[in-house]
């Protein structure tokens, strides 16, 4: 397939811009430029304020919108931004959430999950369940999808790896889009495409990831679900990009959970590449809205 002339321009600008320049930080200077980007949280746009209800409430002094269809609807998403566990969601996350609520006519629950370095897992996964407890008192399971981009695609993993331990039924499904699936990111594989993505670096994931994990161990299916049982857990919808350097790590994910994960993988991607309003994404959106539009889970 031909590159787009929207990719070819995102590409000029991620590179001209540097914009995986944070990735590579180290230390103090990590630190001081995670914390003025957390200071800059988007807020749902007014294009998405005038086509959606949109609400918010606080869960445990963390921010939650609700954004509905202006129609009934029976469908549930609650959507996890990614951020590599320390960036605030974006414009392009409130963007592409209003694209799935309009064509799937779901609600989407957007919990605004506490970030690292000040927050951990073990917070996470604490804010998480008082969520998802709130979501089953109006909604059945089966209606439910979680789902994630990025390390949102991790937290969506781990949670329902994690929701084996609780007495809580699983969602229909989890979907996860560009997923870290292990934070060791020691994988010989990654080193080439890294030297190619322009979007994300190894370097401040390792550290963010010591900083993430608390009290665990980065092999805990609590930090890196490579390394989580998801033989019994909602069926996992992962999309992934040759592109990208999680995809050797979120490969050998779809290779150890064959039955229960339905895996796409695309050539030569930006990391998150479905969220972007490019032609290479189309097919990828357009997968995901059918899987979010089907009422089963997937078998």
């Amino acid at each position: 397939m031909k590159t787009s002339i929207q990719l070819k321009m995102i590409q000029t600008i991620a590179k001209v811009g540097k914009i995986n320049k944070l990735w590579y930080l180290r230390g103090p200077a990590l630190k001081t430029a995670i914390a003025k980007k957390q200071s800059k949280l988007a807020r749902p746009s007014k294009k998405l304020r005038e086509s959606c209800v949109v609400t918010s409430h606080q869960v445990e002094s963390f921010d939650v919108y609700e954004i509905s269809p202006k129609s009934d609807t029976t469908n549930l998403i609650i959507y996890l931004a990614g951020g590599g566990f320390v960036l605030p969601i974006s414009s392009l996350h409130w963007d592409f959430i209003q694209l799935l609520v309009e064509e799937t006519h779901s609600k989407a629950i957007v919990p605004l999950y506490p970030l690292a370095p000040a927050y951990h897992v073990d917070t996470v996964m604490q804010y998480l369940t008082t969520i998802y407890k709130n979501a089953l008192k109006d909604q059945q399971p089966e209606t439910i999808t979680i789902m994630g981009d990025s390390a949102g695609g991790n937290i969506a993993l781990t949670f329902s790896d994690y929701l084996q331990t609780l007495d809580l039924p699983q969602p229909k499904q989890i979907i996860a889009i560009s997923p870290v699936v292990d934070l060791n990111l020691t994988n010989p594989d990654i080193a080439s495409i890294e030297e190619k993505d322009y979007i994300v670096g190894t370097p401040a994931l390792k550290e963010i990831g010591e900083w993430y994990r608390g009290t665990h161990t980065l092999q805990s299916p609590i930090i890196s679900p490579l390394f989580g049982d998801f033989t019994h857990t909602a069926p996992c919808i992962i999309f992934s990009s040759t592109g990208d350097l999680t995809n050797p790590d979120t490969r050998l994910f779809a290779e150890k959970n064959t039955e229960n994960t339905t895996y796409y993988e695309y050539p030569s991607y930006p990391h998150i590449f479905p969220l972007y309003p490019i032609p290479e994404g189309e097919d990828a959106r357009r997968k995901i809205i059918s899987h979010l539009k089907t009422k089963n889970k997937p078998s």
